[in-house]
């Protein structure tokens, strides 16, 4: 197994696999492989790390993975797709793409197979799918997967094969939707067990409704009238600003799903 990362991370995969010698780590240059034997490797892997790559250093590492590969060897990288979304009018990525998580705008599923094709490789499938980022109000208003733009692309190649079947292309709307799917079986099934004290005093059961009540009454108790009155213009305040960024997320979104239409129709 290969590990191509910069030093820090490297130093901090040597303490995490420590017992497994199995890891060879290596810092490149960001484009060359050229510590590796050609025709050495038999799978290539690379996930939410290239797309931040732009489409010179792509295709630069593709280059490199048609020498290192054993013949029949094969590859799996999670790319950019935005350049899908650049305008060539203007040359700037269309503006319903607000959450673009540092992907590379140079780079999209076209130019990656192209990129195979300079280097002699082989392009088997690519499946485009959406993307929402890690953070904690990403979700927040939970759009449909046909209203997130198919900014990333996980796409498999193998050496070239010269009877190889076109590319297979997959538009996967729903891998927002299996992101939570996965997220929910996590917090059913992974998730550290409830304190015995909050069980025993049943906050985990308890109705949001009757905890702001509980919130609102301690409130009044501490510090008067004015600190609850004061909450509740904070919360009315909060609830407006995140039906307006509701509404715009949805619109947005809605441009999204008509440019994907159009695409889909050309």
């Amino acid at each position: 197994m290969v590990v191509d990362l910069v030093d820090r991370c490297v130093e901090s995969c040597r303490q995490r696999f420590a017992g497994d010698r199995r890891i060879e780590y290596f810092v490149n240059d960001g484009v060359s492989l050229e510590m590796i034997p050609d025709r050495s490797i038999d799978f290539i892997f690379s996930f939410d790390s290239l797309v931040h790559a732009e489409a010179d250093s792509v295709g630069a590492y593709l280059a490199q993975a048609a020498r290192k590969l054993k013949p029949g060897g094969a590859g799996f990288i999670h790319h950019s797709n935005l350049a899908a979304f650049v305008n060539p009018r203007t040359g700037h990525v269309r503006r319903f793409v607000t959450k673009r998580n540092w992907r590379a705008e140079s780079m999209s599923a076209d130019v990656f197979r192209r990129q195979c094709d300079a280097a002699g490789l082989t392009c088997r499938s690519q499946e485009l799918i959406n993307w929402i980022g890690r953070g904690r109000q990403v979700d927040r208003h939970r759009l449909d997967g046909r209203l997130i733009p198919l900014t990333d692309c996980l796409s498999v190649f193998t050496t070239f094969s010269r009877n190889a079947p076109r590319p297979t292309l997959v538009a996967n709307h729903d891998f927002v939707e299996e992101w939570r799917q996965a997220v929910w079986i996590a917090d059913v099934y992974a998730k550290d067990e409830l304190r015995v004290d909050d069980v025993a005093a049943g906050r985990p059961g308890a109705h949001p409704f009757v905890r702001k009540l509980a919130t609102a009454r301690k409130l009044l108790r501490d510090r008067g009238a004015a600190s609850v009155g004061a909450l509740a213009w904070d919360k009315a305040t909060a609830a407006g600003e995140f039906t307006m960024s509701a509404l715009k997320a949805r619109l947005l979104g809605e441009a999204n799903r008509w440019f994907a239409r159009r695409s889909l129709t050309r």
